[in-house]
């Protein structure tokens, strides 16, 4: 039996998600900027993208929300998404020593919690936070927590100017807590710049995720690192610090994954670390399995004493600029290069367009369609719609009707000739009033007849809907349950509704007549001992009530009954 019922319990388990995928409502297509924005209203829905958006639509910066939904991009892009504060969410995170910290943070959302986002494309994220709060950055995310992150890309620069404690920068989430990231692809600078000399900073730098834990899957990650840390330094080119909390998943790994990274940075601490490796910065209790990864490319640069290491080396650069147009299939974009040090970026990405134009064309008839073919200035690529029938245009001529005889109405195309008609009926009787000739009765039409004003004949004739049967809808009793002594006497006040009803006479059935009864009038008839249910029936049979009887002994009954053994002589 045991075996029977786990076996059914397994069964459940595979089918519920299916079960729970088939209650999904559709998800919400997301088209512009302004769809984007409304994901607040609602951040635990479905939603989907329908084309590329551009996030630099408006000159306000991204505002990041929290979101706890599936989010899937259909293979669409984000691009130019300008991030200059944090969210207002907090969550708590941790170090390497599980000292907790409430943090804000930066990225497409603030935090991912328990969300899916699938498919989507990142392009010229530009997360740009300086702040005195615990904070991390990230692309897409500030904090992921049991979010599922799969087969999306990111491009982006992630800046972090801090005078705080725990923060980290990096290149798709920022903290991840058992979150999982599959498929997926980073390019990413990321600047971390600790400007407090006061206190230890805890530094956190990584492609994908900055410190925390989490599964890593079949990523292809590249990542130029920049950190001036006044602490602790923890850099990776996919995680800067892995570190289980308590009851966090440990069977976290890295696996499948290709790294192309170079880091810069400097440590100023008494007891150095500088954690700084081409997976994961700092692996305590190497709690993050390495499994199958490549390294294309590591460059670690430890620069043994303060300086400035922000990619950009002018203290005041000054930038020229080169505008690549987009194609086709390849996005557009300006690239602009510091004239003092060669550093140089993309930014203001202009999505991939095709440049269609009408090359041939087969003009639409009146009744037959149209085609025409449409070629790219550009790659060549062709396709042919169809154009709509341009339909008939039709002039009309009234022949005008007479009292006794019809006339019409004659449409004839003016290109093509043809031609149809329509008939205007004959003038006729002229209509006066209406009499009535049959007076209706309950459930039998009546008759008017509307009588010529010139002659007096019928011209027409239509029924009078009968006097209808108002049937009873509902019935109310002034009490649904009755407590009476065997013997005795109650009653029930009856309500019959809609007060119109036709027949507003009941009747009661008892579920145990032996218990009690009840007259049409109400009158309730306690029997013996024991419960009943008395049912009120419209005359009709439409609609009731009920109440339920409980008939008991009164003390002299219930001694005559039992103590003088009266359930020996009576009835």
């Amino acid at each position: 039996m045991k075996k029977i019922i786990a076996l059914f319990i397994c069964i459940f388990m595979l089918l519920l998600p299916c079960l729970v995928r088939a209650e999904e409502s559709p998800a919400t297509p997301i088209s512009s900027l302004g769809d984007m924005r409304k994901i607040a209203q609602n951040p635990s829905g479905r939603y989907e993208l329908t084309c590329d958006i551009d996030m630099s639509a408006t000159e306000t910066p991204w505002t990041p929300i929290p979101f706890s939904g599936e989010l899937d991009g259909k293979g669409h892009g984000l691009y130019n998404l300008r991030i200059r504060t944090t969210g207002e969410d907090t969550a708590e995170t941790y170090d390497g020593n599980r000292k907790r910290y409430t943090s804000v943070f930066g990225g497409l959302f603030s935090i991912l919690d328990g969300a899916r986002v699938s498919n989507l494309t990142i392009v010229n994220a530009t997360v740009f936070v300086d702040t005195d709060q615990h904070c991390f950055l990230g692309a897409l995310a500030g904090y992921a927590q049991n979010a599922v992150i799969e087969n999306c890309t990111v491009q982006t620069r992630n800046r972090l100017t801090l005078t705080s404690i725990n923060a980290g920068v990096g290149g798709l989430v920022g903290f991840s807590f058992m979150s999982k990231f599959t498929d997926c692809a980073v390019d990413a600078e990321l600047v971390f710049t600790d400007v407090n000399q006061e206190v230890l900073c805890e530094e956190f730098l990584g492609g994908v995720y900055a410190s925390g834990c989490g599964s890593i899957d079949r990523c292809d990650v590249r990542v130029r690192g920049f950190a001036e840390v006044y602490g602790y330094a923890h850099s990776g080119g996919v995680i800067g610090m892995h570190k289980l909390q308590h009851g966090s998943d440990p069977l976290s790994r890295l696996a499948n994954t290709t790294v192309d990274a170079e880091i810069t940075f400097f440590e100023i601490t008494r007891s150095r670390r500088a954690y700084c490796t081409p997976y994961v910065g700092e692996n305590p209790g190497k709690d993050c399995r390495v499994v199958d990864c490549t390294i294309s490319n590591f460059k670690k640069t430890e620069v043994k004493k303060a300086e400035p290491l922000s990619p950009e080396k002018c203290d005041a650069p000054r930038y020229t600029s080169e505008i690549v147009e987009p194609t086709c299939t390849e996005w557009g974009y300006t690239v602009y290069t510091c004239t003092g040090c060669g550093y140089s970026f993309k930014d203001e990405y202009i999505a991939p367009e095709h440049q269609y134009q009408v090359v041939e064309t087969v003009p639409a008839t009146c009744t037959e369609e149209g085609m025409e073919t449409l070629r790219c200035v550009g790659c060549g690529d062709s396709f042919t719609r169809s154009l709509p029938a341009a339909g008939h245009r039709y002039q009309e001529t009234v022949l005008e009707p007479t009292c006794t005889e019809a006339g019409a109405r004659v449409f004839t195309c003016e290109v093509c000739g043809e031609s149809y008609s329509e008939e205007i009926p004959a003038k006729g009787h002229v209509p006066g009033e209406w009499v009535t000739s049959r007076e209706p009765e309950i459930d039998v039409e009546g008759e008017e007849q509307q009588l010529c004003s010139v002659c007096g004949a019928v011209v027409e004739a239509r029924a009078l809907p009968p006097i209808p049967y108002t049937h009873a809808e509902w019935i109310q009793l002034d009490s649904e349950t009755l407590s009476l002594t065997s013997g005795s006497t109650g009653h029930l006040a009856v309500e019959v509704f809609p007060e119109d009803a036709t027949d507003r006479t009941v009747s009661f059935t008892s579920s145990d007549e032996a218990v009690a009864t009840a007259r049409p009038d109400g009158t309730v008839l306690a029997e013996k001992p024991g419960i009943a249910t008395l049912t009120c029936l419209s005359a009709d049979g439409r609609a009731s009530a009920t109440c339920q009887v409980t008939v008991r002994y009164t003390t002299w009954q219930w001694v005559r009954h039992y103590v003088l053994f009266g359930w020996l002589w009576e009835e």
